[in-house]
């Protein structure tokens, strides 16, 4: 009796999980340290005398004295400048509370890395033993080719012709469990990168969202300081009567 070769070898690929693909997340940028500095809150006033908003002497500029059009310009700017940075101010917490949750996030995403990490190491295993056993089936080739080559006499043929047959059970029983555990390999390993990957996407987007909302508050604040600057140049250190001053906040 001859035996035909047993072709039961396991394609040795690489396990079918999903790759993956996304990357770690950029780390939230940190906001500028340079604040807008508060516009110089102006002195008590006094009858019959000319003071500065910004509190000086008014001594470092020879430029006149401020007209009553130009202290009206520079009240209102100033009032301007302190409204826009309270809530310039006010747009900060915000920003540090987001950047506190996607912190939170990417922790949770490392905790998933190291699912998708064992996911990895079960399908390298899995790999390995499946290379053995094509190795095994390989054999058990060789030796039907030998045997069908030349059929050992007598009560030598009969035990190789048992072991061989024996192998063969065995070797079938392996593939079925292989293929098995194969597909309930995949579909966990599938399961777990997609997962890991839609929220590092998600912690991804975030990040970017966050760097530029950040970016355009510092843009802001760097504005604001610019502004400020120019209201001390044109207006902190100018004297004005304080006749005007009254005049305007009486309404004229």
């Amino acid at each position: 009796m001859k035996f035909k070769p047993l072709l039961l070898v396991l394609a040795c690929t690489a396990f079918p999980v999903s790759q993956v693909v996304a990357q770690s997340p950029q780390t939230p940028q940190r906001p500028a340290p340079a604040k807008p500095a508060t516009p110089a809150a102006k002195p008590a006033t006094a009858a019959e005398r000319t003071v500065t908003l910004g509190g000086g002497s008014g001594t470092t500029s020879r430029r006149p004295i401020l007209t009553r059009e130009e202290l009206r310009a520079c009240l209102n700017q100033e009032q301007a400048i302190r409204t826009r940075l309270a809530e310039h101010e006010a747009a900060r917490a915000p920003l540090d509370r987001e950047r506190e949750g996607i912190a939170a996030a990417r922790e949770a995403l490392s905790a998933e890395r190291v699912k998708v990490q064992a996911v990895t190491e079960q399908a390298s295993a899995f790999r390995a033993r499946m290379e053995a056993h094509a190795a095994r089936v390989q054999q058990w080739n060789r030796d039907v080719e030998a045997f069908n080559a030349r059929t050992p006499a007598g009560s030598a043929g009969e035990r190789e012709r048992l072991r061989i047959n024996a192998e063969r059970e065995a070797l079938q029983k392996a593939q079925t469990e292989f293929e098995a555990e194969r597909a309930a390999l995949a579909a966990s390993g599938d399961q777990v990168v997609s997962a890991y990957n839609a929220n590092a996407k998600a912690v991804e987007a975030r990040v970017m969202d966050w760097n530029t909302r950040n970016q355009a508050w510092n843009d802001a604040g760097q504005l604001l300081e610019s502004e400020r600057r120019g209201w001390v140049q044109e207006c902190a250190d100018r004297r004005y009567r304080e006749d005007d001053e009254i005049a305007i906040k009486a309404g004229k």
